[in-house]
């Protein structure tokens, strides 16, 4: 990870320099820092593209505009550094204000876990037209099946990325999968996941209209009808990818059949968890795909579980006369006029393989339960489905991801539970708790041939519900 804070250092320099002239009789002959504040506002824009989505910047981004703004108005008329004295404190109070969120929030180094984790690799695959919509993927494979020319191989999981940050906001997880003893492949979808970086490594910009799009498909998905549509939608796409995708698993390991590879974890986030809970449960895909283990999805929401409500459409008596039809009329419309909302009453992803629903610890919280996380319930007590619920209590929405240490405004502002104990290794946890159900669903079908890796410690609290997993444990 980058040096923290240099640049934000420099910045902070850069635009504080020309302010505090006045009170340093060694730099008010320096006439050249009046254009400090310039190369200072393009080395903070510069970090939105060289380090992606910076949200604890933005205020510092305001900051800078309206100081390179004064030193503009002012420098034609009057030297800068006869700048009024209320307007320097007031300057210098903003940036100091924006100071704080930039680099009490900044990315923080992640302390590794013992152990290397291999470099992944990149490559890419293409889809033609007659093979649907979606554009190119690009693989990144962390590690290999094969281990020290042995015989027996190591599990592999295929990871669907995050709908908000992509595989970029899975990197240290997929690492420390690796360093547990795993295979993992993820991908980057062209058209569909923002930010989005090639197989040379070369980054495409974050999209924020899409960004805040699915936020708010992800806080409103479970409540209005036209944006369940749209999670609805994301979850289709999700789908596609991964009919996609499984079946040329082999061909990226140099294997001829699914029969060749090991045994495989399908993880999911999001929209990607949901549409593997559905397909796992439909007939066919246990035959097709022999050596899957299970399901982990996180944060998934089921939104295709939802349907629409009827529109409250009154009886009016035959007897009704003009006028009173007419107003029962004008009364339904204005009642109708707004959002129409949903009900959970569609159906629940089937029996299938196990699958584990990794939430927050917002799930705790039991206003919360029923929205957006019903669908999660009533599908762990439905049926005989072989389904567990585990939640770490501190755990946000997005701390599944590496945004703790990446983006730690996100986590700062989604919280978990009120008042749990925070864990100290949120990506290593989150490693454990899906490396943790591979094992356990190695060790229940006792297949041959596979290197077990070890069970992992989590750090932080855990809840857990099971139905149909015997000695199920995290």
């Amino acid at each position: 990870m980058r040096e923290i804070w240099v640049p934000e250092a420099v910045i902070l320099a850069f635009l504080a320099l020309p302010l505090v002239r006045p009170f340093f009789k060694k730099l008010q002959p320096l006439d050249g820092l009046f254009w400090l504040p310039v190369i200072g506002l393009f080395i903070l824009i510069g970090i939105f593209p060289a380090y992606g989505f910076r949200p604890e910047c933005l205020l510092m981004l305001i900051a800078a505009l309206t100081i390179n703004a004064v030193n503009f108005i002012f420098r034609p008329g009057v030297s800068f550094r006869s700048l009024p004295l209320f307007l320097t404190i007031l300057l210098l109070v903003l940036l100091t204000v924006a100071a704080v969120p930039m680099f009490v929030f900044s990315p923080r180094p992640y302390a590794e876990t013992t152990g290397e984790a291999e470099p992944f690799r990149a490559q890419r695959i293409g889809r033609f037209e007659d093979e649907g919509s979606g554009g190119e993927y690009i693989l990144r494979i962390y590690g290999t099946i094969q281990a020290n020319a042995l015989p027996a191989m190591k599990p592999l999981v295929f990871l669907v990325p995050p709908d908000m940050g992509s595989a970029v906001s899975v990197d240290l997880v997929c690492r420390e999968l690796t360093k547990k003893g795993f295979a993992v492949v993820t991908y980057f979808r062209q058209g569909y996941d923002t930010p989005h970086t090639d197989e040379n490594g070369k980054k495409r910009p974050v999209s924020p209209f899409a960004l805040l799009r699915r936020l708010r498909i992800f806080r409103k998905a479970a409540d209005r009808y036209s944006i369940n549509v749209q999670g609805k939608s994301l979850e289709a796409e999700r789908r596609s990818d991964i009919e996609f995708l499984l079946p040329r698993l082999p061909a990226v390991f140099d294997v001829e059949r699914h029969s060749d590879l090991p045994p495989m974890l399908l993880a999911g986030y999001g929209a990607g968890g949901s549409a593997l809970a559905y397909l796992a449960g439909e007939p066919g895909f246990a035959s097709r795909y022999g050596k899957v283990l299970g399901v982990v999805a996180i944060e998934s929401r089921l939104w295709s579980s939802y349907l629409s409500q009827d529109r409250h459409v009154p009886e009016i008596p035959a007897s009704a006369g003009w006028i009173r039809y007419q107003w029962t009329l004008l009364v339904t419309r204005l009642r109708n006029m707004g959002p129409q909302k949903i009900t959970r009453a569609g159906p629940l992803p089937a029996t299938g393989f196990p699958v584990l629903y990794l939430l927050s610890g917002r799930v705790l919280d039991a206003p919360r339960r029923q929205k957006p996380y019903q669908a999660v319930f009533d599908t762990l007590n439905s049926g005989s489905s072989a389904t567990a619920l585990a939640a770490i209590e501190s755990a946000g929405p997005l701390d599944y991801q590496d945004f703790p240490f990446t983006h730690p405004l996100y986590s700062f502002f989604l919280t978990g539970l009120k008042g749990a104990k925070k864990s100290e290794n949120p990506i290593g946890d989150t490693a454990g708790i899906i490396g943790n159900f591979a094992v356990y669903l190695l060790e229940r079908s006792r297949q041959t041939g596979v290197i077990m890796p070890p069970r992992q410690d989590i750090d932080g609290e855990l809840y857990i519900e099971n139905k149909g997993l015997p000695g199920f444990r995290l």
